[in-house]
């Protein structure tokens, strides 16, 4: 038998992986998807991410961690590392089925990103135990309408200080239908939201054969609306993800007069779902919300 010796063990590890999940369908996307990563300090010096074979987007190349990359990765390295590297990821799609974002990041980071799931998200530091990690990337309005779904729209504004309506720039509306888990839409630079909710289930009505039945074509559901945003000075052109998911809740009215909030729509079976403010005549318009904090 020949002896094997070792003289030098060479090894590559990545500072920073993402797995991202399709807030509408539950799936992991990476056709059409670039995400990039840079030191905070210089955008120009961008690393474009590779995927791999488990649906994650692999970062190696990154400024600055040479040294980083080239370290033992077992549990005594990563022991001693301290996540100090500012840097920004950043995610668009090619073919603008999903919105952008960036999220601020410390790197290296041993495991995949993600953020601690509630209403809203918190922060992306989530506990070292969770098994299922990815961010979420959410529907842009000319997205196609998945299969077999509903669809939620809106158009948001909010009233200036000169009484002007402005566009609600990356706000979330969230919606649950009966038996539900909560869904999570965003809105565009624009205000404009469109988020594919799945169908609760259908009414059955258990009898005798004389028991009106009602077909699913003419079923109706209950939906709970929330609207979810902070003002900013200054709109990015693409939000920061964390700072999105993180806003607090807005009220939104049934009218434009902003006399009665609304909480609930009802969703129609194979028509969408509009939430609008009705102006005086019952017209729908955009749907105005106060933000946070504002006077009503």
């Amino acid at each position: 038998m020949t002896d094997i010796a070792v003289l030098e063990r060479l090894t590559r590890l990545t500072p920073l992986g993402v797995r991202l999940l399709d807030a509408a369908t539950g799936s992991f996307v990476t056709d059409g998807i670039t995400a990039d990563a840079y030191p905070r300090v210089d955008p120009e010096r961008r690393t474009r991410a590779l995927v791999n074979r488990s649906s994650v987007f692999v970062f190696n190349g990154l400024p600055g961690m040479g040294e980083v990359e080239r370290g033992a990765g077992d549990d005594a390295y990563w022991a001693a590392q301290v996540p100090r590297y500012p840097f920004v990821l950043e995610v668009q799609d090619a073919q603008n089925r999903f919105l952008p974002f960036t999220l601020d990041v410390l790197l290296p980071a041993r495991r995949l990103l993600t953020f601690g799931f509630g209403s809203p998200l918190g922060s992306p530091l989530s506990p070292p135990s969770s098994a299922d990690r990815w961010l979420p990337i959410f529907s842009s309005p000319s997205r196609p309408l998945p299969d077999g779904m509903g669809a939620l729209r809106a158009e948001i504004a909010y009233l200036d200080g000169a009484g002007e309506r402005q566009p609600a720039a990356w706000a979330l509306v969230e919606a649950r239908g009966p038996g539900q888990p909560l869904a999570t839409g965003m809105a565009d630079a624009g205000g404009r939201v469109f988020l594919p909710l799945p169908y609760p289930k259908p009414i059955v009505v258990l009898g005798s054969p004389a028991t009106p039945r009602v077909p699913i074509t003419a079923q109706t559901w209950p939906i709970d609306v929330t609207v979810r945003y902070a003002r900013s000075l200054a709109v990015p052109v693409i939000p920061n993800l964390a700072a999105a998911l993180t806003q607090p809740a807005a009220t939104a009215w049934s009218d434009t007069a902003r006399t009665t909030p609304l909480t609930q729509a009802t969703l129609r079976f194979g028509r969408e779902l509009l939430l609008a403010s009705l102006d005086a005549t019952g017209k729908p318009s955009t749907l105005l919300i106060t933000p946070a904090g504002s006077p009503p």
